[in-house]
C-alpha cells in the first residue's frame, strides 16, 4: 500500500478554515483559525482529539487570566506582569503538554486588546480558534488518517530478524568456544532490548491508529494488533539474553581463554546444542502471524532426546541443564504462539 503524502491533509485543513472563516465571520485575515487547525493535526484521532482539548483549554484559560487583570487592574503593567506570571505558571502544567505554550501567548494577546478596549476583536479570535479547532477534528474524521498496522509488522520483522541474528551469533560462540560478546560485540544484548522497545511503541502506536478511525482497513487489520504477537518475541528475547549471558560466565572449553575444568559442556552436548541454536533461529525468522516453523517439532523431539532422562555426561553436564531450560522456554514460547487468520490482498 502506497504510503499518502503526510503533506496534503494539513493543507486541506488550513484552507478549508481560512475559507470558512471569510466566508462566514467575515474574517479578512483569519490566520488565527489556520494556526488552530494546524496544530491539532496529528497522526492518530487520539491525538487530535487530545490536541484539541489542550489547545482549546490553554486558550479559556488565557483569556480567564486576562480579561480581569485588562478591566480591573491599575496601573497596565502591574496587571500585564500578573497576567505574565499567572499564565506562565499555568503554562507549565503537565496536562496542557506542548500546547501549554499557547496560554500565555493568549493572554497576552487578550490583555492588550481588552485594554485597548478591541474586545470585539478578541471574540473574533477566539471565534476563528473555535473553527479551526472544529475543522481540525472533523478532517480527521473525513480525510481519514492513516492505519498504522504496517509500521508495527515492520517493527516486528525487524525485531525477528535481529533476534535471528543474535542466535545464529550464540550457534558461532558455541561451534568456535568462545564467548558470545566475543562473537557478537558487548552491546548485543542492548541492541536487543531497543529493538524490542521500538516494536512495542510501534504497536502501541498502530493500537492507537484504529480508535476512532472510520477507515474499513482500520475495521479490517484490528486482528494485527494482538499483543499477544509481540509476546513470543519478547520471551524469546528473554531467553536468548539469558542464555547468552550463561555462556559469557561460563564459555565452552578452549575458548576465551577459559579453563579446561570451567566447561559447560563436552562435544557430546556442544554440538547438538549449537544444530539446535541454529533450527530456533530459522523457526524465530519465519515465525510471521504466530505460524510456527515446520522445522519446530523436529527441533522439540531433539532438545526431548538432549535433556532426556538417559542423557548421561558429557552428553549433558549440570552446567548445561540451565541452557537447555531457556531453549525450551525459547521453543515453547515458538510453539504456543497464537495463529494468524487468513487475509485477504493487500491493495
Amino acid at each position: 500500500m502506497r504510503r499518502r503524502d503526510q503533506s496534503a491533509e494539513p493543507a486541506a485543513t488550513a484552507g478549508l478554515t481560512w475559507q470558512f472563516c471569510v466566508t462566514l465571520l467575515h474574517a479578512p485575515h483569519p490566520y488565527m483559525g489556520a494556526v488552530a487547525a494546524l496544530l491539532v493535526v496529528e497522526a492518530t484521532v487520539v491525538r487530535r482529539v487530545a490536541a484539541a482539548a489542550r489547545y482549546a483549554a490553554g486558550c479559556l484559560l488565557g483569556v480567564t487570566v486576562a480579561v480581569p487583570a485588562a478591566l480591573y487592574v491599575e496601573p497596565g503593567m502591574l496587571g500585564l506582569a500578573l497576567v505574565v506570571f499567572a499564565s506562565v505558571l499555568l503554562a507549565r502544567r503537565d496536562f496542557l503538554g506542548h500546547h501549554g505554550l499557547h496560554l500565555p501567548t493568549t493572554a497576552l494577546i487578550t490583555f492588550a486588546l481588552v485594554r485597548g478596549r478591541h474586545p470585539a476583536e478578541v471574540v473574533s479570535h477566539l471565534a476563528e480558534i473555535a473553527v479551526g479547532l472544529a475543522f481540525g477534528l472533523a478532517c480527521s474524521a473525513l480525510l481519514c488518517p492513516a492505519v498504522r498496522v504496517r509500521s508495527a509488522e515492520h517493527a516486528l520483522d525487524r525485531l525477528r530478524t535481529l533476534l535471528a541474528h543474535r542466535l545464529n551469533g550464540l550457534t558461532d560462540a558455541v561451534a568456535r568456544r568462545e564467548q558470545p560478546r566475543h562473537v557478537l560485540g558487548p552491546a548485543w544484548e542492548r541492541d536487543l532490548d531497543t529493538a524490542l522497545t521500538r516494536a512495542r511503541a510501534a504497536m502501541d502506536e498502530a493500537h492507537e491508529s484504529v480508535r476512532w478511525n472510520v477507515r474499513p482497513t482500520a475495521r479490517r487489520d484490528r486482528w494485527h494488533l494482538d499483543r499477544r504477537v509481540l509476546h513470543t518475541p519478547a520471551d524469546v528475547e528473554r531467553q536468548v539474553c539469558a542464555a547468552g549471558r550463561l555462556l559469557d560466565a561460563r564459555p565452552p572449553a578452549g575458548g576465551g581463554g577459559s579453563r579446561p575444568g570451567d566447561a559447560p559442556a563436552g562435544d557430546g552436548f556442544t554440538q547438538p546444542y549449537a544444530r539446535l541454536l541454529r533450527t530456533t533461529a530459522l523457526c524465530v525468522h519465519d515465525c510471521r502471524g504466530g505460524r510456527p516453523h515446520p522445522a519446530l517439532p523436529a527441533a522439540r523431539h531433539a532438545l526431548a532426546r538432549l535433556d532426556g532422562p538417559g542423557a548421561e555426561p558429557p552428553a549433558r553436564p549440570a552446567d548445561g541443564r540451565p541452557l537447555l531450560h531457556h531453549l525450551d522456554a525459547a521453543l515453547s514460547s515458538l510453539t504456543t504462539s497464537a495463529p494468524a487468520p487468513a487475509r485477504g490482498p493487500t491493495t
